[in-house]
């Protein structure tokens, strides 16, 4: 996805976001204690933990009320969203003063090799340029015997949006990402050393007074357009807005008046390949759809 991620807009669009985050981000939220509780399934009492693209700290804190014992490190391509996780939490975090780490890219990440027992990211990777990158980073900073879990957004994700944009204007239709299938991000979880990697899917379907409702909290959750390359800013104008709510209406509409989008949250899982791991006994394998 490298042609379509800016990086520095990335950075931007969330670090504007940051005040307006929380009163947008249930789905997020909802989606964050799914993936907690992928961790029900095994047994693995960390030491040293990584989150990924903490954003206001929401995930950070589950982490941090599950294994209270453990050092967490929260990470995020903003400073502006770790200085907030920082001060949204009264546990003394392990990088506070000069050992905080706001993380410029998820695909270079600033720790040695084999430094956390697990590594986590909610709903990040669909903004990073390379996600398999991303990944063979938490591999790298993943201890023997240590697990990655993560989830992020599926291709069915905003199918409307992308629908009516396309029928609208083809040259908009870029402007949602194209996000992965639940087989295609198994397979590059596979092709890194891990062991019983596992992939599962949700879907959700959200609704709105209209289509600006919709388009608010995704501004609200700083997911902007302008993080697509090539676009100058803002979200959409005034005229696209209008033909998006037309559209809409015509098409994707229930019996209440409200508008629907969909979201389909993929959540992904695997071990650090290790000598020991043939002989564990406390891994529970999770149901792949």
């Amino acid at each position: 996805m490298e042609e379509f991620i800016n990086v520095n807009k990335v950075r931007q669009a969330f670090s504007g976001a940051t005040s307006s985050y929380d009163s947008h981000a249930e789905l997020q939220r909802e989606i964050g204690r799914r993936l907690l509780a992928h961790l029900d399934f095994t047994k693995i009492t960390p030491t040293s933990i990584l989150d990924i693209g903490c954003g206001t700290g929401f995930f950070t804190r589950l982490l941090a009320d599950k294994y209270k014992k453990a050092n967490l490190c929260a990470a995020d391509i903003s400073s502006t969203m770790v200085q907030h996780t920082r001060k949204a939490s009264s546990r003394r975090w392990p990088w506070q003063g000069t050992n905080f780490h706001a993380v410029s890219n998820a695909m270079h990440l600033p720790f040695k090799d084999s430094s956390f027992d697990l590594v986590t990211s909610n709903l990040a990777m669909q903004w990073v340029p390379d996600p398999e990158k991303m990944m063979r980073e938490m591999r790298r900073v993943l201890a023997p015997g240590g697990l990655i879990l993560f989830s992020t957004f599926g291709r069915r994700t905003l199918v409307e949006l992308k629908q009516t944009l396309a029928q609208i204007n083809t040259g908009h239709a870029s402007s949602v990402l194209p996000f992965p299938d639940v087989m295609s991000l198994g397979n590059s979880l596979s092709n890194l050393a891990v062991e019983a990697p596992v992939t599962d899917a949700d879907l959700f379907t959200l609704t709105y007074q209209d289509s600006m409702g919709l388009v608010r909290e995704l501004k609200g959750i700083g997911a902007s357009a302008a993080a697509i390359q090539g676009r100058k800013g803002g979200l959409y104008g005034r005229a696209l807005l209008r033909d998006i709510e037309t559209h809409y209406h015509q098409h994707y509409c229930g019996d209440d008046g409200r508008i629907y989008a969909t979201f389909e949250a993929l959540y992904a899982q695997a071990w650090h390949k290790d000598a020991g791991y043939a002989d564990r006994e406390d891994i529970i394998p999770i149901q792949v759809i």
